[in-house]
């Protein structure tokens, strides 16, 4: 498989990903883009309190989210 094809399927299983967040009434776009609903972030700080008592994990998860995004970790 190519990475054009990686690529691809990346982007359908995001795609996917926001539908299902946005049916489950989780995220919602707006003008200035996706954003979390009250649902979305009580999901979202329920999962973060939990790596807050894991401080590596969470900057693991950190630094892997900006890797994805292309973003430089100093």
């Amino acid at each position: 498989m190519g990475a054009q094809q990686n690529d691809i399927i990346q982007d359908s299983l995001v795609d996917a990903c926001k539908r299902q967040l946005i049916e489950d009434g989780k995220l919602v776009l707006t003008d200035s883009g996706y954003r979390l609903t009250a649902r979305g972030r009580e999901a979202v700080m329920k999962e973060l309190r939990r790596y807050e008592l894991r401080p590596a994990m969470a900057m693991m998860l950190e630094i892997h989210v900006l890797n994805q995004h292309e973003h430089s970790v100093w």
